[in-house]
């Protein structure tokens, strides 16, 4: 078991490939604003593995608390959440934890996610997401991701 220390051809190793996916995921795929609206496809797409039958999401936010078998089931659900907060945007916390073995990585991060309700409603959300992602030749992709908030703050 590796802890991410191996470099590929440019030298960058695959756990400074998957901190950087990773920010990427949490700050900008999760982000929903007036200038930049949400989409899932649109916006987190490149992270999620669309095409394998082995895959499975869950997140807490979801009012219906769905476990998803694929990608598109997952999208499905944010497509009608998110669209309907007038705000939402993420801020890592602290490094990910990141375990490597192969082509498989287990990672956990955790996030601040603030948002604002259609109704004007202000609050925060600490979210803790355990997240196993797959390399392919297409790159490292989400196979599995269950997201628990641990706190949550209204202002």
């Amino acid at each position: 078991m590796q802890h991410g220390n191996d470099s590929n051809k440019t030298g960058t190793s695959d756990l400074e490939i998957l901190e950087a996916i990773v920010r990427d995921w949490v700050e900008t795929g999760w982000r929903h604003t007036a200038e930049e609206p949400f989409t899932f496809r649109g916006r987190l797409e490149r992270f999620y593995d669309w095409t394998s039958d082995d895959t499975q999401f869950f997140d807490d936010f979801d009012p219906e608390r769905r476990v998803n078998l694929t990608a598109a089931q997952y999208a499905a659900i944010w497509d009608e959440v998110v669209p309907q907060l007038k705000r939402l945007t993420n801020v890592m916390v602290g490094t990910p934890r990141t375990v490597i073995s192969g082509d498989l990585a287990a990672m956990s991060v955790q996030f601040i996610t603030s948002y604002v309700t259609a109704e004007g409603e202000e609050g925060q959300a600490h979210t803790m997401s355990s997240l196993v992602w797959r390399r392919s030749a297409a790159g490292w992709r989400i196979i599995r991701e269950h997201g628990s908030g641990l706190a949550t703050h209204r202002k």
